[in-house]
């Protein structure tokens, strides 16, 4: 039986963009997102999770981070590309990602 997915939303300081939020998605799969990121993401996710919103991919290249946030939407949640490969969350999960995501703003 393999582990149920978990993943970690934070805040932390950065020296010159201040107030920054932490998503850690898997161990090679860690971004942060400034406040206004980490909302628009949360938004988008919740939009495309309701059907508010047509679109079927969500990209963010964040400003402090090496890497970008890709989710391909699906009908039963998204699949979100890491270094290592691709990581299938369902609907509930994007949910509480959005959710933990707006929480820490």
């Amino acid at each position: 039986m393999s582990e149920p997915f978990s993943f970690e939303v934070g805040s932390m300081q950065h020296r010159v963009l201040g107030k920054q939020i932490s998503l850690k998605l898997a161990d090679d799969l860690v971004l942060r997102l400034t406040p206004a990121e980490a909302s628009s993401l949360s938004f988008a996710l919740v939009a495309v999770r309701d059907g508010i919103s047509p679109e079927r991919e969500i990209y963010m290249s964040p400003i402090a981070s090496d890497g970008a946030f890709v989710g391909k939407v699906h009908d039963a949640g998204m699949r979100i590309a890491t270094p290592q490969g691709e990581l299938d969350l369902d609907w509930a999960i994007i949910g509480k990602l959005a959710e933990n995501l707006a929480t820490v703003i």
